[in-house]
């Protein structure tokens, strides 16, 4: 619009004159303002309007103007800027509301600046309505004291160097503060179409518009509400786009009030960002017309994901003429709201607290008693108290209350101050579909209250929970008094996958080994319960993967690792299938420089979990990048046929050397089970320094078994390996270094056959050198199959007695037949020590300093994907460029050359 410019030496003088506003520059017959003279850079020219030639460009009719200004970014600059150093200040004593129309042909976002001398505001608006002229608003108020301010700045699409868009813009004008001048961004509020008018409308901005409330009752008596005309078709909708990803970890709620004339679906559709999009729906029903409603839709599902855009569409689906009205009011994301607390103590417990056993043993709840540090973290003035008995594994128990659920909310929550010498606490939870399932929390302090969460979100569809245990800390025998209090429910603020350590072996098990970039076929792909819990993946709770094939005969899902597959000692695949149809199978490796490998399968056994094996050994010493999937390689599918994939990894060809050595990754079984061992089942089991190292066994490093003396006569230990094992044909032994306090007769078993070959049962071996190492050997020759495969090793210490006092004892350097686990014997003790890094956040460059023992380094994200291998010779300090990651938080590893973890670190990406 056209319009008189005031010299620019009048501007002190507008709150004299009472003028309602000027106009700093409109471009009519040419610029009115000095733009890049001295600075800036870039071109700036006066063109012809283009909606004056296509009112489809305008269709707000914001801008008729004959002339506006034209602006091309300068590519390489992430802030190409535009600038007008005035001769005189600007005034925003009362005149501190700006405006600008801008007709953007990109996405993104603009700043409009002012500075002076020592003194500057700028305010950034989003854009998300591209080739039409939309107006912004600016609110200086906080400016109106500042007396240098000469320069006005404009900056297209900050911070982006690698832009070089053209942007028009016109009708810069300085107005007087209106009723909303000061009015702080209240973080909840997207729109209240009166003050707080916070979001940014895309597709639809032409379509809503604020009005004084047409019906001001019931829950709204707002002054003005919004007016939205809904467009033709089934699916017209309103965009709020927030330009940037929604703070959905801390508000994830999407409230709105409705006034609506028309029943049918108000569906409400996350989108926009790099996560899938969702789409919720709820029914506007005949007896909630002409009315103020009050919607809340629960997104808290997508507390971790990655959306942009809120979407709304009026009568979804329903193919109607354009015109029907509808009224929104009261916007909002917030926060979900907090649940009732579980137990506060405040008014005497809520929950029926008792022993886990008999007092002596598990220890007594000594009530509700005075909160012992009120000045602390809790605040509270009573609080739980707790005296534990002998036992370690000493607690409480209660019973929950009948409509307890994890469906909404998978977190336990509790305030603790425990006695001196405690490190944890363990919570557990009783189904009795399920039994018992346990979350351990750290105890970072004592002698002061401290918060635990206990995320049980593995757990979450287990719906019949129905008693919570306690047990304060299952590793420290004492007597001391715990106190607790505060145990609240809900949602997830830890990551159950935030300390798990990647297995490079395991591409993907669909929950925290998720370990390999998928490059091809990710939006056909999500994660989902196990559908199907039964035969050989039987947890109702795991995670898999829900594959939907696309309508082509060679569309796959394809792992991208980024660098060569090391095939060398893995190279079997295992893959579990799950298919409604009898199809082949397609598994490839690619990329890299060799020719391709392709193994076909097939599908025999429909509608149930099946374990693919695929031998790769024929491709040792490749550089294959990626695996590919096929389902139904080669066919025409139907449209939406769905497969289900999980635990994708690669394991070792049979094990025919050393199984257990405890010095290399390849033969360091961690994970042993405890059965018949009394008090001492579930204990952890651990690798120590060797106690007594001699000509038998100077090995560093051996296992540990306990036994206990509350135990069965055959206590004993298990371990199932990565890989099967198999003993040769002409010698069927095993042999191991075992170390005690006295002889006995120790008990091998080779357990977990495969293909019909049979379990060896007991098979004895005399222990005669008490207090020294003795290497024993067990012959297998009339119990076993031949080359059979076998998947478990079980250890029996002591079969013919129960100990009178709990015994500990050590082995080492299991072997098979003639084989050599090898001798290690430089006493070195490998110390896991944090990373240095910095800084920390991190934007570009990431310093690590410690790297004297490292000569690989890994990223990861907190799903405990693999997103950066490093490798380095470095002793001295390395740079990391980790510009290309999202912003969020990251963990750093660090192994030696023989693939022992060395150390970590988290850091956090801006």
């Amino acid at each position: 619009m056209k319009r008189r410019l005031f010299p620019l030496i009048w501007l002190s003088l507008l709150p004299l004159l009472g003028m309602t506003q000027v106009v700093l520059e409109d471009f009519e017959g040419g610029m009115k303002l000095p733009w890049n003279q001295a600075f800036g850079d870039s071109t700036l020219q006066v063109v012809a309007n283009p909606a004056l030639a296509d009112s489809t460009l305008d269709p707000l009719m914001i801008n008729e103007s004959a002339e506006v200004g034209s602006y091309d970014k300068v590519e390489g600059k992430a802030y190409s800027l535009l600038i007008a150093v005035l001769d005189d200040t600007l005034d925003l004593t009362t005149m501190n509301k700006f405006t600008v129309q801008v007709f953007a042909s990109k996405a993104t976002s603009f700043i409009l600046k002012l500075e002076g001398t020592g003194q500057a505001i700028e305010k950034k608006q989003n854009i998300a309505v591209t080739n039409r002229w939309i107006e912004y608003s600016f609110d200086f108020s906080a400016a109106a004291n500042m007396t240098t301010l000469t320069k006005i700045i404009l900056f297209f699409d900050p911070g982006v160097a690698e832009s070089s868009d053209t942007y028009l813009f016109d009708n810069l004008t300085q107005l007087p503060a209106d009723e909303c001048s000061g009015t702080t961004p209240d973080p909840e509020i997207l729109d209240d179409f009166e003050c707080q008018r916070n979001a940014t409308y895309g597709i639809g901005f032409q379509n809503i518009k604020a009005i004084d409330n047409p019906f001001s009752e019931g829950i709204n008596t707002s002054a003005k509400v919004g007016q939205y005309t809904d467009g033709a078709g089934a699916w017209d909708a309103l965009v709020i786009d927030n330009g940037t990803a929604l703070p959905l970890a801390e508000r994830n709620q999407i409230q709105v009030k409705l006034y609506s004339t028309i029943a049918g679906v108000f569906k409400f559709k996350l989108e926009g960002g790099t996560s899938a999009a969702i789409e919720k729906d709820y029914m506007v029903t005949e007896d909630e017309l002409n009315q103020w409603i009050q919607i809340s839709m629960d997104f808290s599902d997508q507390a971790n994901a990655n959306q942009q855009r809120i979407v709304f569409f009026l009568n979804a689906g329903v193919d109607v003429e354009a015109g029907d009205i509808y009224y929104l009011d009261d916007i909002k994301l917030v926060a979900k709201p907090a649940a009732a607390a579980l137990e506060d103590f405040e008014d005497g417990p809520r929950l029926t607290w008792s022993s886990l056993g008999d007092e002596a043993v598990f220890g007594t709840f000594d009530g509700a008693v005075a909160n012992p540090d009120d000045a602390g973290l809790n605040t509270s003035a009573n609080v739980g108290s707790y005296t534990k008995g002998s036992s370690e594994f000493g607690g409480l128990q209660a019973d929950l209350p009948l409509d307890f659920n994890l469906s909404d909310n998978p977190q336990l929550n509790m305030q603790v101050l425990a006695p001196e010498g405690a490190t944890s606490v363990t919570m557990k939870l009783f189904s009795p579909s399920q039994g018992l399932k346990e979350v351990d929390a750290d105890v970072t302090e004592t002698g002061a209250w401290v918060d635990l969460n206990f995320n049980f979100v593995d757990f979450q569809t287990i719906n019949d929970f129905e008693r919570l245990e306690i047990v304060f800390d299952k590793a420290l025998a004492s007597s001391d008094t715990w106190y607790f209090d505060n145990i609240t429910q809900g949602e997830s603020t830890v990551d159950p996958c935030a300390d798990v350590t990647p297995i490079p072996t395991i591409f993907d098990d669909f929950d925290c080994q998720r370990n390999v970039e998928i490059t091809g076929g990710a939006n056909a792909l999500e994660v989902v319960v196990n559908p199907d819990p039964t035969g050989i993946n039987n947890d109702p709770l795991d995670k898999v993967g829900k594959y939907t094939d696309p309508q082509d005969q060679w569309s796959a899902l394809v792992y991208n690792v980024g660098s060569a597959i090391d095939l060398s000692v893995y190279n079997q695949l295992e893959v579990k299938i799950w298919s409604p149809k009898a199809v082949p199978l397609l598994f490839k490796l690619e990329g890299g420089t060799a020719a391709a490998v392709e193994i076909w399968s097939a599908v025999e056994t429909t509608g149930a979990w099946v374990k693919y094996a695929i031998d790769f050994s024929g491709a040792i010493g490749t550089d294959h990048t990626r695996l590919a999937i096929f389902f139904n390689a080669g066919q025409d599918p139907e449209a939406g046929d769905v497969y289900y994939i999980d635990d994708v990894e690669w394991k070792r060809q049979p094990i025919t050397g050393c199984l257990a050595n405890f010095e290399t990754p390849d033969a360091s079984p961690s994970v042993w089970t405890y059965f018949g061992n009394g008090s001492l089942d579930g204990t952890a089991f651990t690798v120590v320094q060797n106690p007594a190292p001699d000509d038998v066994n100077s090995s560093d490093s051996v296992g540990v078994a306990v036994e206990a003396s509350d135990g069965q006569v055959w206590a004993g230990m298990y371990t199932d390996f990565p890989a099967f094992y198999t003993i040769p044909t002409d010698n069927m032994t095993i042999r191991a270094k075992v170390y005690m306090d006295h002889a006995a007769t120790v008990v091998m078993k080779m357990e977990g056959a495969q293909n019909g070959a049979a379990n060896s049962g007991d098979t004895p071996a005399e222990y005669t050198t008490p207090n020294q190492w003795q290497e024993l050997t067990w012959d297998f020759s009339a119990n076993t199959t031949p080359g059979g495969l076998y998947g478990r090793l079980t250890l029996i210490f002591d079969i013919n007695n129960v100990p009178s006092e709990n015994k500990t004892y050590f082995f080492d350097d299991i072997a098979i037949g003639s084989s050599d686990c090898g001798a290690v014997s430089s006493f070195r003790v490998y110390d896991l020590k944090p990373i240095q890094i910095a800084p920390n956040p991190v934007r570009n460059s990431l310093l690590i300093s410690n790297t004297n023992e490292a000569s690989r380094f890994e990223i990861h994200n907190l799903l405990g994907q693999t997103l950066r291998v490093i490798q380095t010779n470095s002793p001295y300090e390395l740079s990391v460029d980790v510009t290309d990651l999202r912003a969020g938080v990251y963990v750093l590893t660090a192994y030696d050359k023989a693939g022992r973890l060395q150390g970590n670190a988290k850091f956090v990406k801006e």
